[in-house]
């Protein structure tokens, strides 16, 4: 039997830098005496900082792909993830816990894949708003506070919203069924 050599999937490679993230919100610090007390949401929230950090430095290496257009839409997404990270940040300050410092670009790129053209990056924009948006919708279920909760919310819009630019840049209609669905 032969062995089957990996293949190297953008969701392998935005799951390598999601785990990235994650690891960057550890480290070896001491912990603090006035640490956030067990299940006020504070891991949560700063799992999705670290996911955010991820992301901020996704977008900058998908808009370098990307043409003249549709790099300027990646800007603003790009700069909107640094809003999440201030908000939600804010949210774990709120609760006495530190929120995780970004790693250098450099740090992350590795974890991304090969965006060769347009097409690759647009791909790789996709796959991390979705994500992004799994993760916000995920939370939901979980943070204890109706404002973390608010806030989640709210940035999920937001994250939906990038999703459907991307979409549309590639072509695609904003999205692919009808959100609201019934019977009339």
């Amino acid at each position: 039997m032969r062995p089957v050599p990996a293949r190297f999937t953008r969701r392998a490679a935005l799951g390598g830098a999601t785990a990235l993230a994650f690891a960057s919100c550890g480290g070896g610090d001491e912990p603090s005496s006035n640490r956030p007390q067990a299940g006020s949401g504070a891991g949560l929230l700063n799992s999705i900082v670290a996911l955010e950090h991820a992301s901020v430095a996704a977008w900058a290496a998908i808009a370098a792909a990307l043409s003249r257009d549709a790099r300027t839409h990646a800007e603003v997404i790009r700069r909107r993830e640094m809003q999440h990270v201030e908000r939600v940040s804010a949210l774990v300050e709120e609760l006495g816990g530190t929120p995780p410092e970004g790693r250098p670009r450099s740090q992350y790129q590795p974890m991304f894949p090969r965006l060769r053209n347009e097409a690759s990056a647009l791909h790789f924009a996709r796959d991390l708003e979705e994500r992004l948006v799994r993760a916000y919708l995920d939370a939901l279920r979980s943070l204890p506070d109706a404002e973390q909760r608010r806030t989640a919310a709210e940035i999920a819009a937001e994250e939906a919203e990038d999703l459907a630019v991307v979409a549309l840049l590639s072509g695609e209609p904003a999205s692919s069924q009808a959100f609201v669905t019934g019977v009339s």
